[in-house]
């Protein structure tokens, strides 16, 4: 098992990233997906054949892992990641890697692979029956991650929250209105050393409270990669009977809904 792994540094949503889609709906086009509101999708046209996203990073840049957030398939078929080249127009496509399917309540995949450098991408939705059909996509990572050396503590809080606000009748009948059901939980690391913690830090000043990562903490438990922001402060402290440089780190997380 890998430690929990962070990724927040997105070359998908920089500035300089330019994306093609092969098609999309004038209300849902593909800049959504760079949009932090993972229910604001890019909506491809409901067509029969593939549908691609092709992205110009406009510099050859590393790249370790993609992570998608609310999509939708074409029919039967799978979405698969795709390098082609670093001129400055896009060349063959050369197969990096395929995800599995989201998981059901994170709504979440990821995909990891050694670190390629290349300008040009591509996200290519299959459609093996030939279904007519339309491909979603609610936001995209691409990037490199952050594994800390010091992996997270178990036993680990996590809880599925049900928000949905219900309100009784006079004779006690519920009615309820319906919200997005999300996890939260906590971080916490043990005996971490200062590189860790300043790694840790630096992830905390970038974004903050408001700005989404992903967060995968076990990459062969499909729960377990989070679409969230970190929900309270960035804590440490040398705990009793450490030596001085080594800290106990905690921080809590939520799901971005």
């Amino acid at each position: 098992m890998a430690n929990i792994r962070l990724a927040y540094e997105n070359r998908y949503t920089a500035a300089g990233t330019v994306l093609a889609a092969s098609s999309e709906v004038s209300a849902l086009p593909v800049a959504a997906s760079q949009n932090t509101d993972r229910s604001y999708v890019w909506r491809s046209a409901t067509a029969t054949g593939t549908q691609t996203i092709d992205i110009d990073l406009g510099a050859v840049l590393a790249v370790t892992c993609a992570v998608l957030a609310n999509v939708s398939v074409l029919g039967s078929g799978v979405v698969e990641l795709y390098e082609r080249g670093d001129a400055g127009s896009a060349g063959s496509a050369t197969l990096v890697a395929t995800f599995a399917a989201q998981d059901r309540d994170t709504r979440a995949v990821a995909a990891f692979f050694a670190s390629q450098s290349h300008r040009h991408w591509q996200l290519k939705w299959t459609n093996p029956g030939s279904d007519s059909d339309y491909a979603e996509l609610g936001y995209a990572f691409l990037g490199t991650y952050i594994e800390p050396a010091v992996n997270v503590m178990v036993p680990m809080p996590v809880s599925r929250q049900a928000p949905s606000i219900g309100s009784a009748s006079s004779d006690g009948q519920q009615t309820y209105a319906t919200r997005t059901k999300y996890f939260t939980g906590a971080l916490t690391w043990d005996a971490v050393l200062p590189a860790q913690l300043d790694q840790l830090r630096a992830i905390f000043d970038a974004i903050g409270i408001e700005t989404p990562l992903f967060i995968v903490l076990d990459t062969a438990v499909s729960w377990t990669t989070w679409f969230a922001r970190f929900s309270g402060p960035l804590g440490w402290e040398i705990e009793p009977g450490m030596a001085i440089g080594r800290y106990g780190v905690s921080i809590g997380f939520e799901e971005a809904r």
